[in-house]
């Protein structure tokens, strides 16, 4: 190729830059939290069988020296350096299990490697910078006798950095653990967080569907009457929903076509009704009926019709009035859980 001549298709393929992942695919991995998983498992590898062990006699050591405490007295002298030396037991312990980590074969008779692989800044963590050297000491020195000799005083002082120590490096045992435990529940509500999104994308039509009719609904807070009323149960106009009669908003007598009219108020479009009938009983009342429009009431133009039982009907139709009505086309008790006009 000479100077100035085009790239070909193959030489600009290598020559582009590799491309990362693909949108879903990182999508996918946030929700999963997937290679936060794996870095994580490479950055805070398994505890070894035998770095487990340790890790046992470390916990042992620790829940000892707090039942001890908790059997006797406070400040018996052998309750307080009992409870010394089993806590310095508990960080010797799991500093083995630290070190195993790194090296499975390890063996915990070098006790000077084995303290001087603890981090400085546990030790100021557990006593203050000001103790250290006091902590550090009891720590290579430490032996049931040693703790046992020493002043009451010097011993309360050193068994709470000591239980500190002993806690911090039990803490630092459990980091894989706590690790992966945090990202396993930030996976959980991340996964909670996506159900209710596609919770919220699924019911999102109902709801808007839901509050477009009812901005819609024409007869929303307008007066009805019926032919008559029954001398139990119904609501007062206008309202269709009252607990002193759950299963109708109107009942009327036995009569020949008994009917309920709605007042819109003024001339209005009308583009749909949804009748509710009663459930709880005598549904196939409601059969057959016929919705009408007025302007005047006196002249009533039929626009649907209904035939047989049911729970919710819906008529479609195009008409233009100030009254609606709802009418029987035989004798019988009228009744019904809801009109809603549009």
């Amino acid at each position: 190729m000479t100077i100035g001549e085009p790239l070909s298709d193959h030489d600009q393929k290598l020559a582009s830059p590799p491309r990362g992942p693909a949108i879903s695919k990182r999508i996918i991995d946030w929700f999963w939290r997937g290679s936060t998983l794996e870095k994580a498992r490479q950055v805070l590898p398994p505890l070894s069988e035998r770095a487990a062990t340790f890790a046992r006699r470390a916990r042992a050591s620790s829940e000892l020296a707090q039942n001890m405490l908790a059997s006797d007295e406070p400040g018996e002298m052998s309750s307080e350096g009992s409870a010394c030396e089993t806590y310095r037991q508990a960080s010797y312990w799991a500093l083995c299990a630290l070190v195993a980590r790194a090296e499975p074969t390890f063996e915990p008779n070098d006790g000077e490697r084995v303290w001087n692989s603890l981090d400085d800044a546990l030790l100021v963590q557990a006593s203050g910078a000001e103790r250290v050297a006091t902590l550090r000491s009891a720590l290579h020195s430490g032996s049931f006798i040693y703790f046992a000799e020493l002043s009451l005083a010097e011993q309360t002082a050193l068994l709470p950095e000591l239980r500190k120590l002993a806690q911090a490096l039990l803490v630092k045992l459990d980091e894989r653990s706590i690790a992966l435990d945090a990202i396993y529940l930030e996976r959980a509500w991340r996964l909670a967080l996506l159900g209710l999104l596609a919770l919220g994308i699924a019911v999102s039509p109902i709801f808007i569907k839901s509050a477009l009719e009812a901005r819609s609904q024409l007869n929303a807070g307008k007066p009805w009457r019926a032919s008559s009323k029954y001398e139990v149960g119904g609501c007062n106009s206008p309202a269709q929903k009252c607990a002193e009669s759950p299963n109708y908003f109107f009942h009327t007598n036995e009569e020949p076509s008994p009917w309920i009219e709605f007042d819109l108020g003024t001339s209005q479009k009308i583009k749909k009704v949804q009748v509710d009938n009663r459930v709880d009983c005598c549904s196939d009342r409601a059969d057959p009926f016929v919705i009408e429009v007025s302007d005047d009431r006196k002249h009533w133009r039929r626009v649907a019709r209904h035939e047989g039982e049911f729970t919710t009907w819906e008529a479609t139709f195009a008409a233009e009035a100030r009254y609606l009505r709802l009418r029987l086309l035989h004798q019988n008790y009228f009744h019904l859980t809801g009109v809603r006009i549009f």
